[in-house]
């Protein structure tokens, strides 16, 4: 009897370290793939996600006065952009767009200029068609400022502890708006609206 005993716990000794040899191949076999994943992505294609933003630098001025739907304009990309260790988009790749909108200044509001960006070139020659808009708050148009109230009124206060005194009321006839001009150094971002595919 006590030889049989003997007998079974080899036995399952045996079915354990197989198991456990197994269970051990299984987990060399997940690591090795998923590093042949991770590699894939770094040596390939990468791809920066819309709604990234990117800073840009203005190199030559524009603006609602100069300027028509239409135009070609240009921005500087002023630093590296890093996916990993992966430098995607170098210092000095330009993003190239036109105006796609403007708004003359008019009584009560500034002019504005709406920009769509549609190509980055690298400083290595490389093409990547893009779709995105220079970003302001205000529907991606800059400028578009509301103006200053030209006529006040004197509207009395009274209170009971203190002496009626007069306060300057805005009347509803705004100034006369003004051209908005972006010059050359000045900085603003750029909103990608799809995924692009670099190499």
């Amino acid at each position: 009897m006590a030889f049989f005993k003997e007998k079974i716990n080899t036995i399952n000794m045996v079915n354990i370290k197989k198991i456990i040899a197994g269970i051990f191949i299984i987990f060399l076999f997940i690591i090795n793939s998923s590093e042949k994943v991770y590699a894939t992505e770094t040596k390939g294609s990468l791809k920066i996600r819309e709604g990234t933003f990117i800073k840009v630098i203005v190199p030559i001025e524009f603006s609602t006065l100069t300027s028509d739907i239409g135009d070609e304009v240009w921005f500087l990309n002023g630093q590296d952009m890093y996916i990993y260790e992966t430098n995607v988009i170098p210092e000095n790749s330009k993003f190239y767009g036109e105006i796609e909108d403007l708004l003359e200044p008019v009584q009560g509001r500034d002019g504005a200029i709406k920009i769509q960006i549609n190509k980055l070139i690298t400083p290595d020659k490389k093409v990547y068609k893009i779709k995105g808009h220079i970003y302001n708050e205000n529907d991606n148009y800059i400028g578009g400022k509301e103006t200053s109230s030209v006529y006040y009124r004197k509207v009395p206060h009274y209170s009971q502890k203190l002496k009626p005194f007069l306060q300057a009321a805005p009347l509803n006839v705004l100034e006369m708006g003004r051209h908005t001009v972006v010059k050359p150094g000045a900085e603003l971002f750029l909103i990608i609206e799809e995924n692009i595919e670099v190499k």
